[in-house]
């Protein structure tokens, strides 16, 4: 929570959702944010089939918003997890980038403090080959062209409705399917 807390803390952009603060109720910590009315993505595309896809997906919305993440200074973001569930629409349509918990500012290595869990956390539906396949913690990591990739299958998502490998009932099948290329 401190990691994600510390990243997203520092973004700004219409295309990310906004961090407000961070508070502890019964000693549990909660990151704050604005409510997204529209809910996630791929729930908003499925109640509204009309809706510009091109605007709201690959053309402007969400590729800007990670085009400012994978451009921020001093050092790029790496989204590491991004999928419909993670993008979220305003009252006003418009798309935010959001889960910053497996964000991190690109560095040249892991943070030694990383777990395993961290490593190789995410989904595999919208994860890159290169990080399915990976033998090492540092071919598993997450980095900007990795980010590509999966937003290459949040418009695949997007426009058919469907997650990646929707005919798969279990993540490990689509992960069979990787890795048998």
């Amino acid at each position: 929570l401190a990691r994600e807390a510390k990243v997203w803390s520092h973004l700004s952009h219409p295309n990310v959702l906004p961090f407000l603060g961070l508070c502890t109720l019964d000693s549990v910590p909660y990151l704050i944010s604005p409510w997204m009315e529209n809910g996630h993505a791929l729930n908003f595309v499925q109640k509204q089939p009309n809706v510009d896809r091109l605007r709201l997906v690959s053309l402007a919305q969400v590729a800007d918003g990670l085009e400012y993440l994978h451009s921020f200074k001093p050092q790029p973001v790496v989204h590491g997890d991004l999928r419909g569930p993670n993008i979220l629409i305003s009252t006003s349509g418009n798309a935010c980038i959001a889960d910053f918990g497996l964000s991190e500012l690109k560095t040249d290595t892991y943070e030694t403090n990383y777990s395993t869990p961290f490593i190789v956390a995410g989904n595999p539906r919208w994860q890159a080959p290169e990080i399915i396949r990976a033998e090492t913690t540092e071919e598993a990591r997450r980095k900007t062209t990795t980010d590509i990739f999966a937003f290459g299958r949040v418009m695949l998502e997007f426009f058919t409705g469907k997650v990646p490998f929707f005919y798969f009932t279990h993540d490990a099948m689509a992960i069979a399917m990787i890795l048998n290329g």
